[in-house]
């Protein structure tokens, strides 16, 4: 297989652990891609970007809070469906929102997704409950993710992934086989990638990972 949304290609990989490919790339591969799973899993968020559409809720009328895992890059529909009926008819233009924080995707030295979404012109978002119970109301059609992979992130998964090639003699980098397949990396993450990772930790995810 090939790494899937991985935060470091397979050289960047091999160039820091100090070996050459011999054998099988999946085995690293999948290296790679467990390791930047878990990196999702303790920030709250993925870094890579993801074109979707999800639907949202709103305690409040005039701000939407995407929550963890739901960083927004870009919005290309934004609609509401007032009533619950499953149709979405209110659309709101480009002038009608602000995307927060403001300046978020120009932030240096990193580039910043947006968490938040407020409306503007007086218009005010749908609440719960429905007459029909529907929940959903708030329908987004967007790119998900970061505007790019930080480099913390990605010296995160180079650690993650030279853990897991400790031993001098594991082939490709992995650090032995068990009856299960190939030993991925502990769900304890190292000091040293925990201190990278946690000025990218989602305040919504904060002690869940």
């Amino acid at each position: 297989m090939a790494v899937v949304n991985g935060y470091i290609t397979i050289d960047e990989a091999t160039a820091y652990i100090g070996r050459n490919e011999t054998s099988d790339p999946t085995e690293l591969d999948e290296v790679i891609t467990s390791a930047s799973r878990l990196i999702d899993g303790y920030c709250g968020r993925h870094f890579y970007q993801v074109a979707a559409t999800r639907y949202f809720d709103s305690r409040n009328l005039t701000e939407v809070e995407l929550g963890p895992f739901n960083d927004l890059v870009s919005l290309s529909s934004f609609t509401f469906d007032y009533s619950g009926s499953g149709v979405y008819g209110t659309e709101v233009s480009a002038a009608g929102y602000q995307l927060q924080p403001v300046g978020a995707a120009s932030d240096a030295p990193v580039a910043r997704p947006f968490t938040k979404i407020r409306v503007l012109q007086g218009l005010q978002l749908p609440q719960l409950p429905t007459p029909s119970g529907r929940e959903g109301l708030i329908k987004l059609v967007a790119v998900w993710g970061w505007p790019e992979v930080p480099v913390d992130v990605k010296q995160a998964t180079k650690i993650l992934v030279a853990e897991v090639a400790k031993l001098a003699d594991a082939p490709l980098g992995v650090a032995g086989f068990g009856e299960f397949g190939v030993v991925r990396v502990q769900k304890q993450m190292s000091a040293r990638a925990q201190q990278l990772l946690q000025p990218y930790r989602h305040p919504g995810n904060i002690g869940i990972a």
